[in-house]
């Protein structure tokens, strides 16, 4: 667990397919970032995957309980590391989650890394017969590969996404032309596996959690011009979701959650804080959804789709006394 993995030249790295490449990080034959000259990054994060495996080791621990003899072994699994996030991680969750009869996408605001775990412990509570994808960074998919087919167990999977924040530090340690148009070309090709294992989640009625910035932002508009409809959000991650959806015919929901962190908390994962875990009505692909892509914002380019997303979690945190975190001020 505590080996460094090997670099493979350029070279080798582009005569391979992002899903070979991906297959290759999930059984952690080497380090994608070291390959691309950009291994100093993941040091601090090692300790995620020990994290990760302290609490799965605990859980199924508990599992073994004769508490849950009555529950099959994935549910008795996601019941008790349900239960440890809950105690570790409270949040309060108002109203209830529902219950959408097909697959549907979970997308919410992302001011830190705690409403994280949060959500894993909804979905395990709420969904324990569901699967859940979770797109992540790809310096976190790195830190978590030793430990993705114990994340399977437990009924997650995620998939490795370089986002723009991600993209910015990798162009800028990366240290050849080469290296650099590698990057470019797994940003595209990673955010299009990414589409399509979402496409099989929703098919098989099962779950995606995405937070629309694609990374942690304290508040939900940049700008009041961007609230109000005049400047574009980016990226647009729930409409090309949508739009990838409907290409494949597919029934879905999307289901806005509003997330408000608790007093005085960092970007962190703020355990023994309570946050407040607030969904939205749910939206339907056969009805709000596509009425909202298909219609305009008052630039007549840009997809009406995306506000109206975030417009239904900016009212949950008015109606929860959080509009402080709605529009960043000028």
């Amino acid at each position: 667990m505590g080996k460094l993995r090997k670099k493979i030249s350029i070279d080798e790295l582009s005569q391979k397919s992002s899903e070979q490449i991906i297959d290759d990080m999930s059984n952690a034959r080497y380090s994608l970032l070291s390959s691309l000259g950009c291994g100093s990054i993941i040091a601090r994060f090692f300790w995620v995957r020990y994290a990760c495996l302290f609490f799965m080791n605990m859980a199924a621990r508990k599992a073994k309980r004769k508490r849950y003899h009555s529950l099959k072994p994935n549910i008795a699994l996601k019941t008790a590391l349900a239960i440890i996030f809950a105690r570790g991680a409270p949040s309060v969750i108002q109203p209830s989650f529902p219950r959408p009869s097909c697959g549907f996408v979970i997308g919410f605001n992302h001011p830190s890394l705690g409403e994280i775990i949060r959500l894993m412990g909804v979905c395990m509570s709420n969904y324990p017969t569901h699967k859940y994808l979770f797109p992540v960074n790809i310096i976190w998919y790195e830190a978590l590969s030793p430990v993705i087919d114990r994340l399977a167990e437990f009924g997650f999977t995620i998939t490795p996404m370089i986002t723009p924040s991600a993209i910015k530090k990798l162009l800028k340690r990366a240290r050849t032309p080469e290296a650099k148009e590698q990057v470019k070309r797994l940003t595209r090709e990673f955010g299009a596996i990414y589409l399509e294992k979402s496409a099989e989640f929703i098919a098989e009625k099962n779950i995606v959690l995405v937070a629309p910035s694609a990374k942690r932002k304290q508040y939900l508009y940049d700008s009041k011009e961007q609230a109000d409809g005049l400047k574009p959000i980016k990226p647009d991650t729930i409409t090309k979701l949508s739009e990838y959806l409907f290409s494949k015919e597919l029934e879905f929901a999307l289901l806005p959650v509003a997330i408000i962190p608790p007093e005085g908390a960092t970007r962190g994962l703020n355990l023994l804080g309570v946050y407040g875990i607030h969904p939205c009505n749910l939206i339907s692909s056969t009805e709000m959804a596509r009425r909202e892509f298909d219609g305009r914002e008052a630039d007549g380019k840009t997809r009406r789709l995306e506000r109206y997303f975030l417009e239904k979690i900016a009212l949950e945190l008015a109606k929860n006394y959080a509009s402080e975190i709605i529009t960043k001020p000028d």
